[in-house]
Protein backbone atom coordinates (compact mmCIF):
# COMPACT_ATOMS: atom_id res chain seq x y z
CA UNK A 1 0.00 0.00 0.00
CA UNK A 2 2.81 2.50 1.27
CA UNK A 3 4.79 1.76 -2.61
CA UNK A 4 1.29 2.58 -4.27
CA UNK A 5 0.24 5.39 -2.52
CA UNK A 6 4.36 6.49 -2.97
CA UNK A 7 4.44 5.65 -6.61
CA UNK A 8 1.11 8.42 -7.00
CA UNK A 9 2.58 11.33 -5.32
CA UNK A 10 6.13 10.66 -7.04
CA UNK A 11 4.87 10.01 -10.71
CA UNK A 12 1.67 11.31 -10.91
CA UNK A 13 -0.55 14.46 -11.76
CA UNK A 14 -3.06 15.41 -8.71
CA UNK A 15 -5.80 15.46 -11.02
CA UNK A 16 -7.47 12.81 -12.42
CA UNK A 17 -4.57 10.26 -12.66
CA UNK A 18 -4.11 9.88 -8.83
CA UNK A 19 -7.62 9.45 -8.23
CA UNK A 20 -7.56 6.66 -11.01
CA UNK A 21 -4.75 5.05 -9.76
CA UNK A 22 -6.01 5.00 -6.06
CA UNK A 23 -9.06 2.77 -7.29
CA UNK A 24 -6.38 0.42 -8.82
CA UNK A 25 -4.72 0.84 -5.03
CA UNK A 26 -7.52 -0.01 -3.34
CA UNK A 27 -9.18 -2.68 -5.62
CA UNK A 28 -5.33 -4.48 -5.52
CA UNK A 29 -5.25 -3.92 -1.78
CA UNK A 30 -8.76 -5.26 -1.09
CA UNK A 31 -7.70 -8.48 -3.54
CA UNK A 32 -4.54 -9.32 -1.35
CA UNK A 33 -5.99 -8.48 1.36
CA UNK A 34 -8.89 -10.50 1.32
CA UNK A 35 -6.06 -13.70 -0.04
CA UNK A 36 -4.18 -13.08 3.24
CA UNK A 37 -7.17 -13.40 5.34
CA UNK A 38 -8.83 -16.16 3.26
CA UNK A 39 -5.76 -18.35 3.80
CA UNK A 40 -5.29 -17.60 7.30
CA UNK A 41 -1.83 -15.83 7.04
CA UNK A 42 -2.76 -12.36 8.70
CA UNK A 43 -6.18 -11.38 10.99
CA UNK A 44 -8.54 -8.94 9.47
CA UNK A 45 -7.46 -6.44 12.00
CA UNK A 46 -3.87 -6.51 10.17
CA UNK A 47 -5.24 -6.17 7.00
CA UNK A 48 -6.92 -3.29 7.99
CA UNK A 49 -4.25 -1.58 10.10
CA UNK A 50 -1.27 -2.53 7.83
CA UNK A 51 -3.55 -0.58 4.79
CA UNK A 52 -4.39 2.36 7.14
CA UNK A 53 -0.84 2.95 7.79
CA UNK A 54 0.70 2.48 3.88
CA UNK A 55 -1.77 5.45 2.99
CA UNK A 56 -1.11 7.28 6.01
CA UNK A 57 2.86 7.72 6.60
CA UNK A 58 3.83 8.53 2.42
CA UNK A 59 0.38 11.16 2.68
CA UNK A 60 2.28 12.56 5.99
CA UNK A 61 5.65 12.50 4.64
CA UNK A 62 5.04 14.17 1.18
CA UNK A 63 2.57 16.53 2.40
CA UNK A 64 5.25 17.66 4.87
CA UNK A 65 8.50 17.43 3.01
CA UNK A 66 7.72 17.78 -0.66
CA UNK A 67 4.28 19.15 -0.82
CA UNK A 68 2.52 19.95 -4.37
CA UNK A 69 2.81 24.19 -4.33
CA UNK A 70 6.56 23.85 -3.96
CA UNK A 71 7.18 20.48 -6.21
CA UNK A 72 4.34 20.20 -8.89
CA UNK A 73 4.75 17.28 -10.53
CA UNK A 74 3.16 17.64 -14.37
CA UNK A 75 2.58 16.00 -17.56
CA UNK A 76 4.56 17.31 -20.39
CA UNK A 77 6.11 16.61 -23.57
CA UNK A 78 9.91 17.83 -24.60
CA UNK A 79 13.62 17.39 -23.19
CA UNK A 80 14.36 17.16 -19.53
CA UNK A 81 16.43 20.25 -20.06
CA UNK A 82 13.28 22.08 -20.43
CA UNK A 83 12.43 23.26 -16.79
CA UNK A 84 9.13 24.71 -16.08
CA UNK A 85 9.26 28.62 -15.99
CA UNK A 86 5.41 29.39 -14.77
CA UNK A 87 4.67 29.07 -11.07
CA UNK A 88 6.69 29.53 -8.45
CA UNK A 89 9.87 29.54 -10.62
CA UNK A 90 8.27 32.19 -12.88
CA UNK A 91 7.49 34.91 -10.44
CA UNK A 92 11.28 33.76 -8.82
CA UNK A 93 12.52 34.81 -12.66
CA UNK A 94 10.47 38.03 -12.13
CA UNK A 95 11.23 38.80 -8.73
CA UNK A 96 15.31 38.18 -9.24
CA UNK A 97 15.42 39.85 -12.65
CA UNK A 98 14.37 43.34 -10.69
CA UNK A 99 16.65 42.87 -7.85
CA UNK A 100 19.62 41.72 -9.45
CA UNK A 101 20.27 43.40 -12.59
CA UNK A 102 16.95 46.41 -12.38
CA UNK A 103 14.64 44.86 -15.45
CA UNK A 104 10.90 44.90 -14.43
CA UNK A 105 9.68 41.31 -16.24
CA UNK A 106 6.37 40.93 -16.96
CA UNK A 107 6.56 38.10 -19.53
CA UNK A 108 8.83 35.15 -19.45
CA UNK A 109 8.46 32.83 -22.16
CA UNK A 110 10.51 29.58 -23.53
CA UNK A 111 12.12 30.25 -27.39
CA UNK A 112 14.18 28.07 -29.10
CA UNK A 113 13.41 24.81 -27.13
CA UNK A 114 13.64 22.36 -30.21
CA UNK A 115 17.70 23.55 -30.89
CA UNK A 116 18.42 23.34 -27.55
CA UNK A 117 19.72 20.59 -24.99
CA UNK A 118 21.60 21.57 -22.15
CA UNK A 119 19.57 24.73 -21.32
CA UNK A 120 16.23 26.64 -20.80
CA UNK A 121 16.41 29.32 -23.10
CA UNK A 122 13.97 32.15 -22.94
CA UNK A 123 12.62 35.23 -23.82
CA UNK A 124 12.10 37.44 -21.05
CA UNK A 125 10.18 41.15 -21.84
CA UNK A 126 9.27 44.51 -19.61
CA UNK A 127 6.26 46.35 -19.93
CA UNK A 128 7.58 48.44 -22.71
CA UNK A 129 8.21 45.45 -25.04
CA UNK A 130 12.01 45.65 -24.44
CA UNK A 131 13.44 42.17 -24.15
CA UNK A 132 16.20 40.00 -23.24
CA UNK A 133 17.33 36.80 -23.81
CA UNK A 134 18.09 33.92 -20.67
CA UNK A 135 19.64 30.22 -20.47
CA UNK A 136 18.10 29.19 -17.52
CA UNK A 137 20.42 26.57 -15.98
CA UNK A 138 19.69 24.45 -12.83
CA UNK A 139 21.77 21.07 -11.31
CA UNK A 140 19.63 18.95 -14.05
CA UNK A 141 21.56 20.58 -16.48
CA UNK A 142 24.81 20.28 -14.33
CA UNK A 143 24.38 16.65 -14.00
CA UNK A 144 23.69 15.93 -17.87
CA UNK A 145 27.19 17.72 -18.55
CA UNK A 146 28.82 15.28 -16.12
CA UNK A 147 27.50 12.57 -17.99
CA UNK A 148 28.15 14.17 -21.21
CA UNK A 149 31.74 14.71 -20.56
CA UNK A 150 31.90 11.05 -18.96
CA UNK A 151 30.53 9.49 -22.32
CA UNK A 152 32.87 11.04 -24.54
CA UNK A 153 35.89 10.14 -22.39
CA UNK A 154 34.54 6.71 -22.43
CA UNK A 155 34.04 6.58 -25.74
CA UNK A 156 36.66 9.24 -27.73
CA UNK A 157 39.51 9.54 -25.04
CA UNK A 158 40.75 12.72 -24.03
CA UNK A 159 40.25 14.89 -27.49
CA UNK A 160 40.42 18.00 -25.58
CA UNK A 161 39.50 19.72 -21.95
CA UNK A 162 36.31 17.29 -20.67
CA UNK A 163 36.58 18.61 -17.07
CA UNK A 164 33.62 18.95 -15.49
CA UNK A 165 31.73 21.80 -13.57
CA UNK A 166 31.80 21.20 -10.01
CA UNK A 167 28.88 23.68 -9.61
CA UNK A 168 25.66 25.48 -11.51
CA UNK A 169 27.43 28.22 -11.07
CA UNK A 170 30.83 27.84 -12.47
CA UNK A 171 29.04 26.67 -15.45
CA UNK A 172 27.37 29.54 -15.85
CA UNK A 173 29.98 31.79 -15.30
CA UNK A 174 32.50 30.19 -17.87
CA UNK A 175 29.84 30.76 -20.42
CA UNK A 176 29.22 34.65 -18.97
CA UNK A 177 33.41 35.19 -19.61
CA UNK A 178 33.38 33.50 -23.01
CA UNK A 179 30.75 35.99 -24.27
CA UNK A 180 33.35 39.19 -23.09
CA UNK A 181 36.13 36.90 -24.76
CA UNK A 182 34.76 36.52 -27.92
CA UNK A 183 33.48 40.22 -28.11
CA UNK A 184 37.33 41.15 -27.51
CA UNK A 185 38.03 38.94 -30.23
CA UNK A 186 36.33 40.88 -32.50
CA UNK A 187 33.19 38.10 -33.07
CA UNK A 188 29.80 39.21 -33.20
CA UNK A 189 27.76 37.56 -30.52
CA UNK A 190 24.87 38.29 -28.14
CA UNK A 191 26.10 40.83 -25.73
CA UNK A 192 26.12 39.64 -22.17
CA UNK A 193 24.04 41.82 -19.55
CA UNK A 194 24.61 39.75 -15.98
CA UNK A 195 24.16 37.03 -14.07
CA UNK A 196 20.89 36.10 -12.03
CA UNK A 197 21.09 34.28 -9.72
CA UNK A 198 17.39 32.07 -9.03
CA UNK A 199 18.28 29.24 -5.86
CA UNK A 200 21.44 29.67 -4.80
CA UNK A 201 24.23 27.36 -5.94
CA UNK A 202 21.20 25.27 -7.46
CA UNK A 203 19.72 27.72 -10.45
CA UNK A 204 20.97 30.69 -12.06
CA UNK A 205 20.77 32.33 -15.24
CA UNK A 206 22.82 33.75 -17.53
CA UNK A 207 20.85 37.24 -19.56
CA UNK A 208 22.29 38.51 -22.15
CA UNK A 209 20.69 41.20 -25.46
CA UNK A 210 17.86 39.53 -27.05
CA UNK A 211 18.84 39.42 -31.31
CA UNK A 212 15.73 40.93 -32.50
CA UNK A 213 14.64 39.59 -35.92
CA UNK A 214 17.46 37.15 -35.89
CA UNK A 215 17.08 33.97 -37.74
CA UNK A 216 18.97 31.03 -38.06
CA UNK A 217 21.07 30.65 -41.40
CA UNK A 218 19.09 27.33 -42.35
CA UNK A 219 16.03 29.64 -43.10
CA UNK A 220 17.93 32.28 -45.34
CA UNK A 221 19.56 32.10 -48.63
CA UNK A 222 23.48 31.75 -48.25
CA UNK A 223 24.66 34.56 -49.92
CA UNK A 224 28.47 35.29 -50.97
CA UNK A 225 28.97 38.15 -48.27
CA UNK A 226 27.55 35.46 -45.41
CA UNK A 227 29.63 32.35 -46.51
CA UNK A 228 32.31 35.28 -46.14
CA UNK A 229 31.62 36.31 -42.56
CA UNK A 230 31.45 33.19 -41.39
CA UNK A 231 34.87 32.14 -42.60
CA UNK A 232 35.83 35.37 -41.17
CA UNK A 233 34.35 34.61 -38.11
CA UNK A 234 36.28 31.50 -37.76
CA UNK A 235 39.85 33.38 -38.73
CA UNK A 236 39.19 35.92 -35.80
CA UNK A 237 38.81 32.51 -33.53
CA UNK A 238 41.64 31.33 -34.25
CA UNK A 239 44.08 34.27 -34.18
CA UNK A 240 42.56 35.23 -30.44
CA UNK A 241 42.72 31.57 -29.38
CA UNK A 242 39.08 30.54 -28.92
CA UNK A 243 37.15 27.68 -30.49
CA UNK A 244 33.45 27.40 -30.10
CA UNK A 245 33.40 23.71 -30.21
CA UNK A 246 29.75 24.04 -31.42
CA UNK A 247 29.21 25.23 -34.49
CA UNK A 248 25.70 24.23 -36.05
CA UNK A 249 22.57 25.96 -38.44
CA UNK A 250 21.15 27.14 -34.60
CA UNK A 251 24.00 28.49 -33.48
CA UNK A 252 24.51 30.46 -36.41
CA UNK A 253 22.24 33.71 -36.72
CA UNK A 254 21.64 36.14 -39.28
CA UNK A 255 20.43 39.59 -38.33
CA UNK A 256 19.82 42.40 -40.92
CA UNK A 257 22.58 40.09 -43.36
CA UNK A 258 24.86 40.27 -40.88
CA UNK A 259 26.09 36.64 -39.37
CA UNK A 260 26.08 36.53 -35.45
CA UNK A 261 26.94 33.10 -33.58
CA UNK A 262 25.66 32.42 -30.40
CA UNK A 263 25.75 29.50 -27.52
CA UNK A 264 29.41 29.88 -26.56
CA UNK A 265 28.95 27.31 -23.35
CA UNK A 266 31.45 24.66 -25.19
CA UNK A 267 33.71 27.74 -26.11
CA UNK A 268 37.36 27.15 -24.78
CA UNK A 269 40.58 28.72 -24.51
CA UNK A 270 43.87 28.13 -26.75
CA UNK A 271 41.79 25.09 -28.17
CA UNK A 272 43.83 22.01 -29.89
CA UNK A 273 44.89 22.42 -33.34
CA UNK A 274 42.70 19.98 -34.20
CA UNK A 275 39.55 21.34 -32.24
CA UNK A 276 40.47 24.66 -34.32
CA UNK A 277 40.37 22.47 -37.52
CA UNK A 278 36.67 20.85 -36.19
CA UNK A 279 35.66 23.94 -36.05
CA UNK A 280 36.40 25.40 -39.90
CA UNK A 281 35.04 22.01 -40.99
CA UNK A 282 31.35 22.53 -39.62
CA UNK A 283 31.64 26.35 -40.24
CA UNK A 284 31.96 25.18 -44.18
CA UNK A 285 29.39 22.44 -43.99
CA UNK A 286 26.67 24.84 -42.32
CA UNK A 287 27.15 27.11 -45.10
CA UNK A 288 27.44 24.75 -48.03
CA UNK A 289 23.98 23.15 -46.83
CA UNK A 290 21.91 26.89 -48.18
CA UNK A 291 24.80 27.08 -50.75
CA UNK A 292 27.22 24.74 -52.14
CA UNK A 293 30.46 23.00 -51.27
CA UNK A 294 32.36 24.12 -54.48
CA UNK A 295 31.13 27.97 -53.61
CA UNK A 296 32.39 27.72 -50.29
CA UNK A 297 35.17 25.96 -50.87
CA UNK A 298 36.41 28.59 -53.08
CA UNK A 299 35.89 31.71 -50.87
CA UNK A 300 37.36 29.67 -47.73
CA UNK A 301 40.98 29.62 -50.08
CA UNK A 302 40.91 33.45 -49.99
CA UNK A 303 41.11 33.18 -46.17
CA UNK A 304 42.59 29.75 -45.44
CA UNK A 305 45.22 27.88 -47.20
CA UNK A 306 44.93 24.28 -49.17
CA UNK A 307 46.40 22.55 -46.09
CA UNK A 308 44.19 24.33 -43.29
CA UNK A 309 41.11 23.12 -45.48
CA UNK A 310 42.42 19.88 -46.58
CA UNK A 311 43.51 19.29 -42.32
CA UNK A 312 39.55 20.72 -41.47
CA UNK A 313 37.92 18.04 -43.36
CA UNK A 314 40.78 15.35 -42.16
CA UNK A 315 39.59 15.71 -39.08
CA UNK A 316 35.90 15.92 -39.32
CA UNK A 317 34.61 12.52 -37.85
CA UNK A 318 30.47 11.63 -36.72
CA UNK A 319 31.58 12.89 -33.06
CA UNK A 320 32.89 16.33 -34.27
CA UNK A 321 29.49 16.99 -35.70
CA UNK A 322 26.82 18.58 -33.27
CA UNK A 323 23.81 16.73 -33.88
CA UNK A 324 21.60 19.09 -35.17
CA UNK A 325 24.60 19.89 -37.95
CA UNK A 326 24.29 15.66 -38.63
CA UNK A 327 21.13 15.71 -38.92
CA UNK A 328 20.56 18.93 -41.36
CA UNK A 329 23.52 17.52 -43.42
CA UNK A 330 21.40 13.87 -43.70
CA UNK A 331 18.39 16.01 -44.54
CA UNK A 332 19.79 18.29 -47.44
CA UNK A 333 19.79 14.98 -49.72
CA UNK A 334 23.06 15.78 -50.72
CA UNK A 335 26.48 14.08 -49.72
CA UNK A 336 28.39 17.75 -48.25
CA UNK A 337 31.35 15.59 -46.88
CA UNK A 338 32.41 13.80 -49.29
CA UNK A 339 31.96 17.13 -51.55
CA UNK A 340 34.26 18.66 -49.72
CA UNK A 341 36.87 15.67 -49.33
CA UNK A 342 36.66 15.55 -53.54
CA UNK A 343 37.75 19.37 -53.68
CA UNK A 344 40.42 19.61 -50.81
CA UNK A 345 43.95 17.62 -51.02
CA UNK A 346 43.81 14.38 -49.79
CA UNK A 347 44.75 13.65 -46.16
CA UNK A 348 45.01 10.42 -44.29
CA UNK A 349 42.53 10.91 -41.42
CA UNK A 350 43.00 12.28 -38.13
CA UNK A 351 42.38 9.74 -35.14
CA UNK A 352 40.55 10.77 -32.76
CA UNK A 353 41.31 7.42 -30.06
CA UNK A 354 43.38 9.26 -27.34
CA UNK A 355 44.16 6.22 -24.76
CA UNK A 356 45.48 7.93 -21.07
CA UNK A 357 45.45 6.02 -17.49
CA UNK A 358 42.57 8.48 -17.02
CA UNK A 359 40.35 6.77 -19.48
CA UNK A 360 41.17 3.25 -18.89
CA UNK A 361 40.30 3.41 -15.32
CA UNK A 362 37.49 5.15 -15.81
CA UNK A 363 36.22 2.61 -18.46
CA UNK A 364 37.61 -0.37 -15.74
CA UNK A 365 35.29 1.56 -12.65
CA UNK A 366 32.07 2.04 -15.26
CA UNK A 367 32.42 -1.70 -16.20
CA UNK A 368 32.78 -3.09 -12.86
CA UNK A 369 29.80 -1.01 -11.22
CA UNK A 370 27.96 -2.27 -14.69
CA UNK A 371 28.39 -5.56 -13.62
CA UNK A 372 27.87 -5.30 -10.12
CA UNK A 373 24.21 -4.25 -11.00
CA UNK A 374 23.82 -6.53 -13.76
CA UNK A 375 24.32 -9.34 -11.19
CA UNK A 376 22.71 -7.98 -8.71
CA UNK A 377 19.53 -7.84 -10.94
CA UNK A 378 20.06 -11.61 -11.98
CA UNK A 379 20.69 -12.60 -8.49
CA UNK A 380 17.48 -11.38 -7.21
CA UNK A 381 15.32 -12.66 -10.19
CA UNK A 382 16.99 -16.44 -9.58
CA UNK A 383 16.27 -15.58 -5.83
CA UNK A 384 12.01 -15.17 -6.81
CA UNK A 385 12.20 -17.96 -9.23
CA UNK A 386 11.46 -15.98 -12.17
CA UNK A 387 15.11 -17.14 -13.75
Amino acid sequence: TGAFVALALSLLPSVPWRRRWYILTAAVVALFGFAQVYTAVDHPSDVLVSATVGVAVPLLIYRTLAPDRVFPVGRRMGKTAHLDVTGARGDAIRLTMSEQIGFDAVEVRPVGLESSAGSTPLRIADSSGNAVFAKLYSSTHLRSDRWYKLGRTLLYGRLEDEQRFNSVRRLVQHEHYMLYAFQGAGVAVNAPIGIVEITPDQEYMLVTEFLEGAVEISAVEVTNDLIDQGLELVKRLWRAGLAHRDIKPANVMVQNNQLRIIDVAFAQIRPSAWREAVDLANMMLVLAIGSSAAVVHERAQRVFTDDEIAEAFAASRGVTFPSQLRSAVQHSGRAVLDEFRQLVPDRPPVSIQRWTLRRAGLTLWVGLVTFMLVSIFVTNLRDIGLA
